[in-house]
């Protein structure tokens, strides 16, 4: 990398070439060898992280979705949560939120984790759980998870990114501001729970580039790290090799997972139930 100003960021030949080939390779490497198509590639995702058990799932039509019930709901609740920050203009935010704000966020993932326990349990012939595990609570925990999830991963991007850490200002800055976001969180799970084949796809579709999303900010912040750009830049279009390489070592990790899976299993589907 050359020498960087605090207004414009250049890189060398040599590193823009050496980014560029190994993002072809991966990339390119991981369309040909997952399943085809615009939902194949989302499963393939999918198929990375979440176990797919179809009857934890949602059903579009005769598509079973990307991600369980639950995965569905944590990377459409971030995904909405970004567009919420996208929408106020905080897409730079650098501060985490309040203790009144957090405390509740980690509740939200706190009511995941019991839910989450209760329906593992059910796996293992002769136990009921506590309660009837069901997927429309999977989604609904799940959601309010991904708002936090999202509430978290934003602030450490923009910290590790931007030469000022970010702007002095938190996704979320008060309860008030919580519950509006929550109620945006609710109109999608309903939007989920209408059950329609073609707005599931559609859904389903988003919470699978929600992984992406949130993977790619992760490793750029990995990358920036590890390549002595950390708290560097402050343009977004400065910032497109790091996204780039976060990308990449996103799908590189996916299609990792992949293949050890479908090494394993043989096959797309969900694991099958006992």
């Amino acid at each position: 990398m050359q020498q960087a100003t605090p207004s414009s960021i250049t890189y060398s030949r040599p590193l823009i070439y050496s980014v560029l080939a190994v993002a072809l390779g991966i990339l390119g490497a991981w369309t040909l060898l997952t399943p085809p198509g615009l939902t194949g590639k989302a499963d393939a995702v999918g198929y990375a992280i979440c176990h797919r058990i179809e009857v934890r799932s949602f059903i579009a039509g005769t598509y079973q979705l990307p991600l369980c019930a639950r995965c569905t709901g944590i990377y459409l609740g971030a995904m909405a949560g970004l567009g919420v920050y996208l929408a106020s203009r905080r897409e730079r935010a650098g501060r985490l939120p309040n203790w009144r704000v957090s405390l509740v966020l980690a509740a939200f993932v706190g009511v995941l984790a019991v839910d989450g326990l209760n329906s593992y349990f059910t796996l293992f012939p002769g136990y009921e759980g506590v309660y009837e595990p069901q997927n429309w609570l999977r989604l609904t925990t799940g959601v309010f998870t991904g708002i936090a999830l999202i509430t978290l991963v934003l602030p450490i991007f923009n910290q590790s990114v931007w030469a000022d850490g970010g702007a002095a200002v938190a996704p979320l800055t008060s309860l008030q501001e919580l519950a509006g976001l929550c109620v945006i969180g609710g109109l999608t799970i309903a939007l989920v729970l209408v059950q329609r084949a073609t707005l599931l796809l559609v859904l389903g579709l988003i919470s699978s580039l929600g992984v992406v999303v949130v993977l790619t900010m992760i490793m750029t912040v990995g990358f920036l790290t590890t390549s002595g750009r950390f708290r560097t830049y402050t343009r977004w279009k400065d910032l497109w090799l790091p996204l780039l390489a976060g990308l990449t070592l996103a799908i590189a990790m996916i299609g990792t997972i992949d293949a050890l899976r479908f090494s394993v299993m043989g096959t797309w589907e969900g694991f099958p139930l006992p």
